[in-house]
C-alpha cells in the first residue's frame, strides 16, 4: 500500500492530472521533488511476482456487528514485505511530514522511477526549447525516440497492490485547507475532483508497472469519469481519498475511489464514506501512440470477483448507453407522449388566443443558460503540456453550480457528476468557452435537476469552435427551514432540441439515481427517498 499525506508544503499534491507520465528524473529534478514532492511513487509491492494469497492476508478488518462491510475495505492495505508503507513515528497517528514522506518513498522506489502530477521543468524552460534555444534545460518528455526499450512485459497484479490512499488532514493544517476552502466555510468540491483525477492517474501508473525501467514508456490517459456520487454532507475534517483498480480490458482500466472522513480518535479505522467515484483510464504506447495492453488482475476472494463484475455490468451499461443514444435512435414511446405533453403545456403560454400566464415556478430552458470564457493557463498543464481533466472539471463544476443557484435562487446541494468522455485535449494558450443550461428539473416536490456543462475550444483565428466535453450535474434545491411553499422551478423546453436535452437529462437522472442506491447498498448505507 502507498499513503501519502498532503499539507500545505506540498500545496497540491494531488493538483489536477489527467495525464500522468512515468520518467527517470536527474539529480536536480529529484532534489526539487524532494522540497516539493508533487508525485507518487511506486511501490515495490508491484513486483513481477504476485505475493502468495496468504501474505496478502488483510491485517484489519472492520468490527463482524457493522451492517454492509465495504468491499474496499475486505481488501485492505498489503503488508507483506518488501511493501512500502509510509506511516508515522507516532503509532497513533497516521499522518507524516509531506517532506519525509516523499523522502521516504522515493528511497525505496524501484530504479528512482516516479510518477509526475506536475511537468517537473518550467513553462519558460518550455518556451526556451521551442524556440531553439542552447540553454534550455527543459527534459525531453517520457518517450525518448532516440533510446532502445525493452518490450514491456505482462505481470500479473492483485487489487492491493493498486491501492494508493491520500491523506488531507484539513482539521489539522490550517494552510492547506485555506486553498480548499469555501465562501460558506467548506470544502470546495471542484478541488475535490481535481484530487480524484490525479489520484486514478497515480494508481493506473502503479497497476501498469512492470518493476523495470528500461520497458517501453506507457502514456494513461483519462477517457471518462464515469460517476461520481456525493454521499453524505461534510464539513471541515481530515479526509482519506483511496482507491484501486478494480477492473481491466486490453488498454483500459476501471479505477474505483472513495472519500471517507477520519476519525481524530480513532485516525487507523475507516470512517463513514462521504463519496465513490469511478473513473476509466485507457494506456498507449508512448512512443506509437498506439492502445498498450495493462497488466491482467489476479481476483484472489469473492469480494474481488463482485467488484470485477461491477466493472463488467458498468461497461455493458455505458454501451447499451452509447446505441440508444438519442443521436442514434429516436425518443422511446413514452418519451414521444412526454415531449407531447410538455408541447401541450408550453403552448398555452405561447398563444395569446388563450390568455394563459405561465407560472412564476416556471422557467423556459432557453432562459437558464449561463456562460464563461477561460484563458487556458499553462500552470494547469500535464506533463504532456495539455490542460489537466480534473481542472476542466472544476471549471465546469463551479460554472454550473453558478447557475443552478441562479435557477433555484438559493444554494443548491451537489448530488453527483454523471459520466462525461474527454474527447480532445484542450491546448495551453487557447479559449475555453463553458455554456451552461438547466436541462431537467421536474419541480414541485422533485427537488432534484440537471445541468448540462458543454465546453468547446475557441480557434480565434479561423472563427471557430470545437466541443471537448459535455458535463452532466445532479443538484438539489435543499429545504428551506421557515420557508413555507418551498417549492423547486420546473423547467420547460418549447423547441425539438430543447426536448431532446430535456429527456437526456432525465434519462441520466433516473440511471444515476438507480447507481447511487446500488452505491449505497455496497456501502452498507440507508437508502434515500
Amino acid at each position: 500500500m502507498q499513503r501519502i499525506t498532503s499539507s500545505s508544503s506540498t500545496r497540491s499534491l494531488l493538483s489536477g492530472a489527467s495525464r500522468f507520465s512515468c520518467m527517470n528524473v536527474n539529480a536536480n529534478a529529484k532534489r526539487h521533488l524532494n522540497t516539493k514532492p508533487l508525485y507518487f511513487s511506486v511501490s515495490k509491492s508491484c513486483a513481477k511476482e504476485p505475493a502468495t494469497p496468504k501474505d496478502q492476508i488483510i491485517s484489519k478488518h472492520l468490527s463482524a456487528d457493522k451492517k454492509g462491510i465495504e468491499l474496499i475495505d475486505k481488501l485492505g492495505a498489503s503488508n507483506k514485505a518488501g511493501s512500502t508503507v509510509i506511516t508515522a513515528s507516532d503509532s497513533s497517528s497516521t499522518f507524516i511530514s509531506p517532506v519525509a514522506a516523499a523522502a521516504a518513498a522515493e528511497a525505496n522506489s524501484p530504479r528512482n522511477k516516479v510518477f509526475t502530477v506536475r511537468p517537473i521543468t518550467s513553462w519558460i524552460d518550455k518556451l526556451a526549447q521551442r524556440h531553439g534555444s542552447p540553454t534550455s534545460t527543459s527534459a525531453q518528455g517520457n518517450a525518448d525516440p532516440n533510446k532502445k526499450y525493452s518490450k514491456r512485459e505482462l505481470v500479473l497484479k492483485t487489487m492491493q497492490q493498486s491501492y494508493t490512499e491520500i491523506i488531507l488532514p484539513f482539521a489539522t493544517d490550517n494552510a492547506l485547507l485555506e486553498e480548499y476552502i469555501n465562501y460558506g466555510g467548506t470544502v470546495r468540491h471542484g478541488k475535490i475532483m481535481e484530487d480524484l483525477d490525479a489520484l486514478a492517474g497515480a494508481i493506473s501508473y502503479k497497476h501498469c508497472d512492470d518493476g523495470k525501467f528500461e520497458s517501453s514508456p506507457l502514456t494513461i490517459v483519462t477517457a471518462s469519469v464515469d460517476r461520481i456520487d456525493f454521499l453524505k454532507p461534510f464539513g471541515v475534517s481530515d479526509l482519506r481519498l483511496s482507491g484501486h483498480v478494480t477492473y481491466v480490458g486490453y488498454s483500459s482500466m476501471e479505477v474505483f475511489m472513495k472519500m471517507e472522513e477520519i476519525n481524530k480518535n480513532k485516525p487507523g479505522e475507516h470512517g463513514d464514506t462521504i463519496l465513490v467515484a469511478r473513473f476509466t483510464m485507457v494506456a498507449r504506447d508512448a512512443l506509437t501512440g498506439k492502445a498498450a495492453q495493462v497488466n491482467p488482475l489476479l481476483l484472489q476472494n469473492d469480494a474481488e470477483k463482485k467488484l470485477f463484475q461491477m466493472g463488467e455490468d458498468h461497461k455493458a451499461r455505458k454501451r447499451q448507453a452509447a446505441e440508444t443514444a438519442l443521436t442514434k435512435r429516436p425518443p422511446t414511446q413514452d418519451e414521444r407522449f412526454l415531449i407531447h405533453d410538455l408541447y401541450l403545456e408550453y403552448s398555452k403560454y405561447d398563444n395569446p388566443q388563450l390568455k394563459v400566464k405561465k407560472p412564476d415556478d416556471v422557467e423556459w430552458m432557453a432562459d437558464t443558460k449561463m456562460s464563461a470564457i477561460q484563458i487556458m493557463q499553462p500552470q494547469d498543464r500535464n506533463i504532456h503540456d495539455k490542460i489537466f481533466g480534473g481542472y476542466l472539471m472544476r471549471l465546469a463544476y463551479e460554472l454550473a453550480f453558478c447557475n443552478a443557484s441562479v435557477f433555484i435562487k438559493y444554494r443548491p446541494t451537489f448530488l453527483a457528476l454523471d459520466e462525461i468522455s474527454f474527447r480532445k485535449p484542450v491546448p495551453i494558450g487557447t479559449f475555453l468557452q463553458l455554456d451552461s443550461q438547466i436541462v431537467f428539473a421536474e419541480g414541485g416536490d422533485h427537488h432534484s435537476f440537471q445541468v448540462m456543462v458543454k465546453a468547446d475550444v475557441l480557434d480565434v483565428r479561423n472563427g471557430t469552435r470545437e466541443t471537448t466535453n459535455h458535463f452532466w450535474f445532479t443538484f438539489t434545491d435543499p429545504k428551506r427551514d421557515g420557508d413555507v411553499g418551498n417549492v423547486t422551478p420546473k423547467v420547460m423546453p418549447r423547441t425539438y432540441a430543447e426536448s431532446m436535452l430535456y429527456l437526456e437529462g432525465k434519462r441520466r437522472r433516473m440511471e444515476g439515481a438507480k447507481l447511487v442506491q446500488l452505491n449505497r447498498k455496497n456501502l452498507g448505507l440507508g437508502s434515500t427517498s
